[in-house]
C-alpha cells in the first residue's frame, strides 16, 4: 500500500483529480498512476470521483507539464477547465503572482493567467480545423452541425436544428433542459464520420448575440459532464463565425455557473481564445493505492 497526495478541484463544475508529482518525478522518473487507478480514483461511488486526472510535472518548457487522464483511462487531449484549475493551483502554490504563466499541457506550450476578478484565464489558440453547416445523421434525422478543433475536436449542434420527433415534425427542441444529451451525445460521438478517435459533442441554444446555454457530452467520461472548456471555446467560435454571437460570449453551464470566451481578432482572423471562468479547490487528501 503507498499513500498518494491530491487536491480536487473543479472548474465550473468540471472536477478533477491534481496530482503534484513535480518532485518525485525529478527523483526517480517512473509513472506515478496506472490506467487501472484513475479509474478507480475516477469512480464516484468506489474512489474520489472525477472527469478526469491532471497529473503536474517537470518540463524543460515552461514551469511545468501536465499530463491528462479522462476518467475511463485514456489520455486526454486539451481540456480548458482543467488548464484552469491548473493556473489556480500555480498561483496557489507561488509558482507565479503576477502576469502571465506558460506551462506545457500534452506537448504543447499554452499560456495563462489571473484576472482581476480572481478568476483564472486559459488562452487557446486558433482552432487547426472549422467546418461549417455541414449535414450529419444522427437521432432518426440528417441534422445540421459544424465542426471545431481547437485542440480538442468538438461538433456543436444548435438544439433548434434538431427535431423532437423527425417521423412527425421537423420542429425543433427549444429548451436545452429537456434536451436527449446521452442519447443524440453517444451517437454522433461514435459517428462513423469521426472513427477511430470520436469526438466531444456540444448542444446550445443563443439566448442572444452574448450568451448561450450549452450542455455537452464529453468522449473519455463517456457522458455529460457539468461544463468543458474546450466545448465553449469550440461553441463560442462556431457562433460568431456563423454570425449569431459577437467576440465575447457568456455560456450557462450544465453546473448553472457561467464560463466566458473572448475571442481576439486581428485583421480579420481569429488569433486567440480566451477561456475564464470559476475554478476553486474542493478539497485536499490522501488516498491509499495497492
Amino acid at each position: 500500500m503507498r499513500n498518494l497526495n491530491f487536491v480536487k478541484m473543479h472548474g465550473a463544475g468540471n472536477d478533477f483529480v491534481l496530482i503534484d508529482n513535480r518532485e518525485e518525478a525529478r527523483e526517480n522518473g517512473t509513472e506515478i498512476i496506472n490506467k487501472n487507478e484513475i479509474i478507480r480514483l475516477c469512480d464516484r461511488r468506489k474512489g474520489i470521483g472525477a472527469d478526469g486526472i491532471l497529473i503536474l510535472v517537470p518540463s524543460e518548457q515552461g514551469a511545468f507539464g501536465v499530463k491528462f487522464f479522462n476518467s475511463d483511462g485514456s489520455p486526454g487531449s486539451l481540456c480548458g477547465n482543467g488548464a484552469r484549475c491548473i493556473i489556480n493551483y500555480a498561483q496557489l502554490k507561488g509558482v507565479f503572482s503576477k502576469g502571465a504563466l506558460e506551462f506545457k499541457f500534452g506537448d504543447k506550450l499554452y499560456t495563462g493567467s489571473i484576472e482581476s476578478d480572481g478568476n483564472p484565464r486559459f488562452n487557446i489558440p486558433r482552432p487547426a480545423k472549422l467546418k461549417k453547416n455541414f449535414r450529419i445523421k444522427a437521432g432518426g434525422a440528417l441534422l445540421k452541425a459544424n465542426y471545431c478543433d481547437n485542440g480538442s475536436p468538438h461538433v456543436v449542434i444548435e438544439i433548434g436544428d434538431v427535431p423532437v420527433d423527425p417521423q412527425k415534425s421537423p420542429v425543433g427542441y427549444q429548451e436545452i433542459e429537456h434536451f436527449p444529451v446521452h442519447r443524440l451525445g453517444s451517437e454522433i460521438r461514435h459517428h462513423i464520420d469521426f472513427a477511430p478517435d470520436g469526438v466531444n459533442v456540444n448542444f446550445v441554444k443563443v439566448i442572444s448575440e452574448n450568451e448561450v446555454e450549452i450542455r455537452t457530452f464529453e468522449r473519455g467520461v463517456e457522458g455529460e459532464t457539468l461544463a468543458c472548456g474546450t466545448g465553449a471555446a469550440a461553441t463560442a467560435v462556431v457562433l460568431f463565425a456563423l454570425g449569431k454571437t459577437g467576440t465575447k460570449l457568456k455560456l450557462l453551464t450544465r453546473s448553472g455557473d457561467y464560463l466566458t470566451v473572448d475571442l481576439e481578432i486581428i485583421n480579420n482572423k481569429l488569433e486567440n481564445i480566451g477561456l475564464t471562468g470559476p475554478a476553486e479547490i474542493a478539497f485536499h487528501g490522501t488516498v491509499g493505492l495497492d
